[in-house]
């Protein structure tokens, strides 16, 4: 048996040694299954085979994040070298907001177990404040980052403060998401300006990259449930971030061609969570003004989310039996 790796009916597992190449982006699989879980339930509220199915999705996000959590842990403990390059990294510093955002997520989806998810919720908002604080600091102080560097994975460090409200209202903290929500928000509007810029006026991304393009359509999406959470009704400005969303959604669909020829690469899992987010928001809106496109928009949706999560999981278990989720970086 070497160091590396061990063999198991042909396929390549990776041994323990392996886990100080375990990437942060990881935990963007469980913001595609728990937001998936959830959008079943907020799309299809009357069905009891779409609540089983966000059910089953919202178990399994729950016992990979344990397991995700556990492993990270190990990996800052017994390969702080590793874990420190990863912090430094270009993109990859704006993944580890996915780790609060993915707890932010568990407790709006067990929001029915009050302790369970005041718990989840409090341990995701202080993560991510120090997460945006961390990272911001970083943008501001390494004079090594320019302009190429910027894609929209920038954007998740902000999407993780406008996730806040989404558990945080109903557990009683209103001026705390609305504290968050403002971080958010007004961020979100400053990093789409200097995101639209370099797509616009700069190479295009990697292809591995091309997929956190879907992470556009994330705080649109986001910010439409939180901001409706806040205020407890859908006003013009909510109709305005809606219907933004759905034109970035638009945008997307017109686009399909040239996200389906790509291979899948781990951060494909950036077409789960944005998608889930959008379902939920279009039946959120449906609900509060009767709008019917964005009703059946929100079933299309998510049915057609569930079909890619099909894909992602299988691609992803391929790839893990291939020995291509735990590699050095070169």
């Amino acid at each position: 048996m070497s160091n590396e790796s061990l063999n198991m009916e042909g396929a390549t597992l990776p041994s323990i040694s392996r886990i100080a190449y375990m990437p942060v982006t990881l935990f963007s699989i469980i913001m595609g299954l728990t937001g998936a879980a959830i959008a079943c339930r907020k799309a299809f509220p009357d069905s009891v085979m779409m609540h089983s199915a966000g059910f089953f999705l919202g178990v399994m996000s729950s016992v990979l994040l344990t397991v995700f959590v556990a492993m990270y842990v190990f990996k800052m403990l017994k390969y702080r070298d590793e874990f420190l390059h990863e912090s430094r990294h270009m993109v990859r510093i704006n993944f580890f907001p996915t780790i609060s955002i993915s707890l932010l997520l568990q407790s709006a989806y067990w929001s029915g177990w009050h302790d369970i998810s005041l718990y989840l919720w409090s341990a995701g908002a202080m993560l991510q404040l120090m997460f945006t604080l961390f990272i911001m600091s970083s943008w501001i102080h390494r004079e090594h980052f320019n302009i190429a560097h910027t894609n929209p994975a920038w954007f998740i460090p902000v999407v993780g403060n406008i996730v806040v409200p989404l558990a945080g209202v109903g557990l009683g903290f209103h001026e705390t998401s609305l504290f968050f929500f403002s971080i958010g928000l007004i961020f979100w509007f400053c990093l789409l300006t200097i995101v639209l810029y370099r797509l616009f006026f700069h190479e295009s991304l990697p292809d591995k990259l091309m997929p956190t393009m879907f992470i556009l359509l994330a705080p649109p999406s986001i910010g439409f449930i939180a901001y409706t959470d806040i205020i407890g009704s859908t006003d013009f400005f909510a109709h305005i971030i809606y219907y933004f969303a759905l034109f970035v959604f638009i945008l997307l669909m017109y686009n399909t061609l040239t996200f389906v020829k790509l291979k899948f690469y781990p951060s494909s899992w950036a077409y789960s969570f944005p998608l889930a987010a959008f379902s939920a928001a279009s039946a959120k809106f449906a609900d509060s003004t009767g709008s019917v496109i964005p009703y059946f928009l929100a079933k299309i949706v998510v049915c057609a989310l569930i079909g890619l999560i099909v894909w992602l999981i299988s691609m992803t278990v391929l790839s893990f039996y291939k020995g291509e989720l735990f590699i050095q970086e070169k």
